[in-house]
């Protein structure tokens, strides 16, 4: 099956391409009939002109398709039913009224897509360019992009509300070990690898520096009771950059959805139009609001106070990760100071390849390239939230480039196998409860 693999790649854009480098499209019979009804899906239809679409932006990304008529029929169908199957989760998407994605989110996701495309093409005068050869413009395109966008989020949203369901299908291990054997010659060499556990800690805040941010967020709730506007005062006072211009909005959330625990314990303890705070975390101090309850989820607004770390709490952290270092280097192991861990959204261990080294935070990849097994490294410093952070790295071991062992991949391999199963159920589970009429 090939739409989930499409349907779960996140977006599916349009991709403009100079006039002279358009591919051209193979002749079949259906040529005379772009404009035909291909399918009907519920109370939706599937044109042959989607079909030709898609087919450009597949020839155009690469992929050849057969001058054979016979064999270009083929790839048809196998089209039209990718799009019949997206189309089934599109209305059962939308019949789901726990899924909601927010102007905000796509308005973000169109920002980086856009200048992606921006970058591909050199400058977005470029891109207007090569729109106009193909008869768009740039603000039709944008809202060609818009829709697409906004119709991948929500496939997105509705699987991953079903993928829970993808835990209870078994898998052989002989289906994973055929797997393996047919895949095999198309895997590639396994790259050089290294694998290693670390310690990140993070300067906190002096008691009085907590003290004062407490006491702002206790004025700015002074306001909030006073009838101001909460989404206005959080794009005025909020420290929090990824919330601030969208007044506070961070989204919906579930328990266990990564929240700090004192955060989310005082999200989950009021009801829906409820305001609380302030609330100590990490971060500073927080103002909440339960916008919206929609069964488990809840939509949350906060406004971030936070508290200022000082020259010497940082020194102080410093000082403390050289200890941590000094005492691994001896012999203590690093888990009995994983307690002093922050939260930063960087894993205790972690296997990655060579190439990756650069993807890990400033200070990482000098401190490992050329790292050895059992090596205690650091304090490597870098950069987060606004401050220093430093990290106390034992490299658990170094791997040369080779050939991939089942053993190497048996976990993925499972769980691709499984989430192809899902897939398959889904979408015979949608068919089985709608109409669909190929008339292809």
């Amino acid at each position: 099956m090939r739409l989930l693999v499409v349907a779960l790649s996140v977006v599916l854009l349009s991709t403009p391409a100079a006039a002279q480098d358009m591919p051209a499209m193979p002749t079949s019979s259906q040529d005379q009939l772009v404009d035909r009804v291909a399918a009907v899906v519920g109370d939706s239809i599937i044109l042959m002109s989607q079909i030709t679409e898609q087919m450009l932006r597949m020839q155009a990304g690469g992929a050849p398709l057969p001058s054979d008529p016979a064999e270009l029929a083929v790839v048809e169908g196998e089209v039209l039913e990718d799009l019949v199957n997206q189309q089934l989760l599109l209305q059962a998407a939308a019949r789901d009224t726990t899924i909601d994605v927010s102007d905000g989110r796509v308005e973000e996701t169109l920002r980086d897509a856009w200048d992606d495309q921006v970058e591909r093409f050199g400058s977005e005068a470029a891109l207007r360019e090569a729109l106009e050869a193909q008869g768009q413009s740039l603000a039709s395109y944008r809202a060609t992009l818009r829709d697409e966008i906004r119709r991948s989020l929500l496939l997105q949203s509705y699987i991953q509300t079903r993928r829970q369901e993808a835990r209870l299908i078994p898998v052989e291990e002989a289906e994973v070990e055929a797997y393996f054997e047919r895949e095999r010659e198309r895997l590639g060499r396994r790259p050089a690898t290294l694998s290693f556990r670390q310690v990140v800690l993070l300067p906190q805040p002096s008691d009085s520096a907590k003290a004062a941010a407490k006491e702002e967020a206790e004025r700015i709730l002074e306001l909030i009771r006073d009838g101001e506007d909460f989404a206005d005062l959080a794009r005025r006072f909020s420290d929090d950059p990824g919330s601030r211009q969208a007044g506070g909005d961070l989204g919906w959330y579930r328990r266990g959805a990564g929240l700090v625990q004192e955060f989310e314990d005082s999200a989950f303890g009021i009801r829906e139009g409820m305001i609380t705070g302030p609330v100590e975390t990490m971060f500073g101090a927080h103002i909440i609001k339960v916008e919206r309850v929609r069964g488990a989820e809840r939509k949350i607004h906060h406004i971030l106070i936070g508290a200022e770390v000082s020259a010497s709490d940082v020194e102080r952290t410093r000082t403390r990760a050289e200890e941590i270092q000094a005492a691994v280097a001896e012999g203590a192991s690093i888990g009995d100071f994983s307690g002093e861990q922050e939260e930063l959204g960087l894993p205790d261990s972690l296997e990655i390849t060579q190439d990756q080294l650069d993807q890990l935070p400033s200070g990482y990849a000098q401190a490992l390239r050329n790292a050895q097994p059992d090596q205690v490294l650091g304090p490597v410093e870098f950069p987060a939230q606004g401050n220093p952070a430093f990290a106390v790295i034992q490299v658990l071991g170094v791997r040369d480039e080779g050939e991939y062992s089942l053993e190497d991949l048996r976990a993925q391999i499972r769980e691709r196998i499984r989430g192809e199963k899902f897939e398959e159920r889904l979408i015979q589970d949608l068919r089985d409860r709608s109409f669909v009429e190929v008339r292809r």
